[in-house]
């Protein structure tokens, strides 16, 4: 027997599996639930399956594939950065493998961590601007898409109320 935790988050129902039992597998999920998978371990972002509303208006459609897609363009960065962090981290270990005193380690390793910052610097910023402006483009989605969800509402309790 699967056992899900239940949480409330962002008016969505997150189902996490109990990592005790056995795994949740495609045939298990309902398609109308949104999923997340514990952290990637290499971009440490988190998986999100987002699920089909039974009902889903063609704006909360255009908003469901642009977060898929938002968050997937989000995983790729983190791990194609953290791959190349990880990467150099580790040809500097290699490198310093031999010196036994703490602080000249930590006094290298500080000076890696500064100059990999400095030497990115750009790349980040340049990403930073692009993650505000996609979560601008993901908010004025989420608005449409509420806005057609009460429209449709509202159509149906006129349609529905006696005359």
């Amino acid at each position: 027997m699967i056992k899900i935790h239940q949480t409330r988050f962002l008016g969505t129902f997150v189902k996490k599996p109990d990592v005790k039992h056995s795994l949740v597998t495609e045939q298990n999920l309902r398609p109308h639930v949104d999923y997340i998978s514990p952290a990637d371990k290499l971009s440490n972002i988190r998986q999100i399956r987002y699920g089909k509303k039974l009902d889903e208006t063609p704006a909360e459609l255009a908003l469901r594939l642009y977060a898929t897609e938002l968050h997937e363009w989000n995983h790729r960065y983190w791990e194609q950065q953290n791959k190349q962090y990880l990467n150099l981290k580790q040809q500097l270990l290699d490198e310093i493998e031999g010196i036994e005193c703490e602080d000249e380690v930590e006094r290298i390793m500080g000076e890696f961590y500064r100059s990999y910052l400095l030497s990115n610097r750009l790349n980040f910023n340049n990403y930073t601007a692009q993650w505000r402006l996609h979560n601008i483009r993901l908010i004025l989605l989420s608005i449409r898409a509420q806005g057609s969800r009460v429209v449709r509402k509202l159509k149906s309790k006129l349609r529905n109320a006696p005359i």
